[in-house]
């Protein structure tokens, strides 16, 4: 179905939130171009197969590396590791992105996976100057966060931030890029596609030109890149939340990622793929981002500012519990979230930022205790090494009952604001 295409897409892209705010993995759903544009495609031989099918061993070998299918993963696949079903359902967010859904026709639908792996693809090549926001107006706010973010996380000079626009698709040097990148195709093929697509895709639909859904994608890759694009701020802001905010947290996300990029094998060990794995590596990107954004020398943000992004920016959570690529539910989002809020302000001295070390400790010991119940907090203070980990520790316990009363979904967002 068609719809199903467009959620699959989505879950993966944003940030992880849907991605991207994600971690990319290891496939990629494309099509490989025609060989003239007089050679003509119908839109039965498009998506999935035939002449659009991208190389997939070049494109693994240039470092791309997310899936428009990340939760076709099945029970029989990963049921040894699934998580634990919890209080799941449809949430908000589904509202924010139906009318720009609901804009496409067949036209669209039939064309919209081979835009956005192009979009996508497109930002590992782009060396223009950046900009964000769709006119601009963020990138100032973006090299801010980004020289903060270096700062907070010692991290100077190691992260590539790339904005993805929809309006790429409408410029033949950057479609034409792709497809000679990751199809081999030489310039006068690639251009004859690229003319084709703008004149027969773009042009001809109203939504196409438009369209956030088409740079919908927030994401990080092992190998130090940062993409976020226009159209997952524009949702968000549409949707009521501030754009820096939205901005910032989605930045901070994914930087969050990067943290984990550079510790992987030391936190998680071996990549194994599976939902709680997956699950526990994007929860402790939500409680970094939110440890960030609400701490007194990152974006500096209060918990009622802060929340109204997390309270939407989350409900992209799902409730795949045995797919690969489960990011949580939209409660337990929200519960790591408050968790990133109560350790910024209950570490003592007021101000100091923990080591990446330190905040994971803490994290690990309060998602398995507070949140997901399944060691008692005792046992958790006792696993952790240092005095000032367990006296952040004791803080967290603190706010036992309203973590755990986010995470059940017993509070409401009007109570979880006014906390």
């Amino acid at each position: 179905m068609k719809l199903k295409s467009l959620t699959l897409a989505l879950l993966c892209s944003g940030i992880g939130f849907l991605t991207s705010s994600c971690e990319k993995e290891n496939e990629i759903a494309a099509v490989q171009p025609q060989a003239s544009q007089a050679a003509a495609v119908t839109s039965s031989q498009t998506v999935g197969e035939g002449k659009f099918k991208l190389d997939k061993a070049k494109l693994l070998a240039a470092g791309a590396n997310c899936s428009y299918d990340v939760f076709s993963k099945t029970l029989a696949a990963n049921g040894a590791h699934a998580v634990v079903p919890s209080t799941c359902g449809p949430t908000p967010f589904n509202t924010a992105i139906n009318p720009y859904a609901n804009a496409f026709g067949a036209l669209e639908w039939e064309w919209y996976d081979l835009l956005v792996t192009i979009n996508q693809l497109y930002t590992y090549l782009d060396g223009s100057r950046q900009t964000f926001g769709a006119d601009g107006s963020q990138t100032n706010f973006a090299a801010k966060h980004k020289r903060d973010l270096e700062s907070f996380w010692s991290m100077p000079n190691q992260i590539t931030l790339v904005g993805q626009h929809t309006r790429t698709l409408q410029n033949r040097d950057a479609i034409a890029a792709v497809y000679v990148n990751f199809a081999g195709l030489s310039a006068a093929d690639a251009y004859a596609n690229a003319d084709f697509i703008i004149a027969n895709i773009i042009q001809p639909s109203a939504a196409f030109k438009t369209s956030p859904l088409l740079s919908f994608d927030g994401f990080a890759t092992t190998d130090k890149l940062i993409v976020i694009g226009d159209g997952i701020v524009q949702v968000m802001t549409d949707a009521g939340v501030e754009e820096g905010v939205t901005f910032a947290g989605i930045l901070a996300h994914e930087w969050g990622h990067q943290v984990q990029f550079n510790n992987y094998t030391a936190w998680y060990g071996p990549r194994v793929g599976t939902p709680e794995q997956t699950r526990k590596t994007e929860l402790e990107a939500d409680f970094f981002s939110s440890y960030y954004l609400t701490h007194k020398r990152g974006a500096t943000y209060n918990w009622k500012r802060a929340a109204e992004f997390f309270e939407l920016f989350y409900n992209i959570g799902d409730c795949s519990f045995t797919s690969s690529g489960h990011h949580g539910t939209p409660n337990q989002r929200l519960a790591a979230s408050r968790l990133g809020w109560i350790i910024a302000q209950e570490t003592k001295p007021m101000g100091h930022i923990l080591s990446a070390n330190d905040a994971h400790d803490i994290f690990i010991a309060a998602l398995t205790s507070v949140i997901e119940n399944k060691i008692d907090s005792s046992a958790a203070l006792a696993s952790l090494k240092t005095p000032q980990q367990k006296a952040a520790f004791s803080n967290v316990l603190k706010h036992e009952k309203e973590l755990k009363g986010i995470a059940n979904g017993s509070l409401s967002h009007t109570a979880i604001e006014n906390l």
